[in-house]
């Protein structure tokens, strides 16, 4: 059994490295390359069956019982649905998203035994990949400034450009909105607080992780971060809260404060991660990718930048039609609209931002491989 997971990791590495090349040279991962990944996983699926039928059988020693394939479609489920968030939020485009669910879903055949397994394998994927890119970023950034002809100069333009963006952030901030979306979180962590205390089982083992929690609302929260901020919920929110504080005074005393407390903590953790993950690294990573595109130079397949996707996506004139800006770049129906209201505007060769993708094929395979020799994300590393 051990030779074919070996077998499998062999030839499942070989075919991600030349996925990694193709991406590094063309910025794409073609329909063509998953496609033989998925041949490769479905190859070594096949093979741990027949070995699981031989074990059954008496005839082999070494294999994997019935149940490792329930746990093995619960992993791939939950590297399918991060995939599809991460293209959804328009994080990665679909040739990553693609090849990261492959990467994910083939992990548990290289090794049955990674910690994590099933439900928390493809988080602790996650957590590496981001952060490995994140601190190779950084570090390639900060070691070009000192490589520059002046890195004086270009810190304090760096610092210059941070401390804009901060004022644009607080500028375009309705203090009063962000505000009810810090009222409606804390409903949020306080009602995961609950469960994890009360439920059992998955469920209850789900809630007990703010980490997940975080991961889907961190991604999606360009998507789904107004909600927090509604009116409507900051009624219901208030409604809740003092069910929770009255209630809690008679009933669980001893728990209220403890609950309450552990909410505000996930709330400000998460605040934090949003604002350094989501707004600084964010800015951090396109200033070096940022280049203007004139109506004419505009085509499809072009990436805008984060600050050039939110002013078009919050424009009536466009009526949502760049409500969805996927990393795949954009479409010629979005194209076209673009470039009349470019032509349209009252600004000689009116130009909008767009950034260069990253090869980010590289950084999930480096992920993966941290995790298969760590057998744990970097952040368990400090625990």
């Amino acid at each position: 059994m051990k030779s074919v997971s070996l077998l499998f990791l062999a030839a499942f590495t070989a075919w991600s490295v030349s996925v990694v090349s193709r991406d590094l040279a063309t910025r794409k991962i073609p329909n063509a390359a998953i496609k033989t990944g998925l041949k490769l996983f479905a190859a070594a699926l096949a093979a741990f069956a027949v070995y699981t039928g031989l074990g059954y059988a008496g005839r082999a020693q070494s294999f994997m019982n019935c149940y490792f394939y329930l746990l093995l479609a619960m992993h791939v489920f939950w590297s399918v649905l991060a995939g599809l968030i991460l293209w959804y939020a328009e994080i990665w485009p679909a040739g990553d998203a693609k090849f990261f669910m492959l990467v994910s879903a083939a992990l548990p055949l290289a090794n049955p035994y990674l910690r994590g397994f099933p439900h928390y394998l493809f988080l602790s994927l996650l957590i590496n990949i981001f952060v490995t890119a994140a601190l190779w970023i950084l570090g390639g950034f900060i070691a070009s400034g000192f490589a520059s002809a002046s890195p004086g100069d270009f810190f304090a333009e760096t610092w210059g450009d941070i401390r804009k963006r901060l004022s644009a952030l607080s500028a375009g901030t309705n203090k009063l909105a962000a505000a009810a979306c810090l009222f409606n979180l804390g409903l949020f962590f306080l009602l995961q607080q609950i469960f994890a205390m009360e439920a059992r089982g998955f469920i209850g083992g789900f809630f007990s992780r703010p980490d997940i929690l975080f991961f889907f609302l961190f991604m999606l929260w360009d998507k789904i971060g107004g909600v927090f901020g509604s009116r409507r919920w900051v009624y219901i929110s208030a409604v809740c809260y003092a069910v929770y504080f009255i209630g809690g005074f008679f009933y669980f005393p001893e728990h209220l404060w403890l609950l309450a407390t552990g909410a505000l903590r996930n709330v400000l953790t998460f605040s934090l991660l949003l604002f350094f993950g989501r707004f600084m690294l964010e800015f951090l990573m396109e200033k070096k990718d940022t280049y203007c595109l004139s109506a004419g130079e505009l085509e499809p397949g072009v990436m805008l930048s984060s600050k050039a996707a939110r002013i078009l996506r919050s424009n009536p004139v466009f009526e949502g039609a760049f409500d969805d800006c996927f990393k795949d770049g954009l479409t010629v129906e979005q194209v076209a609209e673009l470039k009349d209201w470019l032509k349209s505007l009252p600004v000689p060769d009116a130009k909008v931002e767009a950034v260069r993708g990253r090869p980010f094929a590289l950084w999930i395979f480096a992920g993966a491989v941290l995790l298969l020799v760590l057998d744990r994300s970097l952040t368990g590393l400090l625990k």
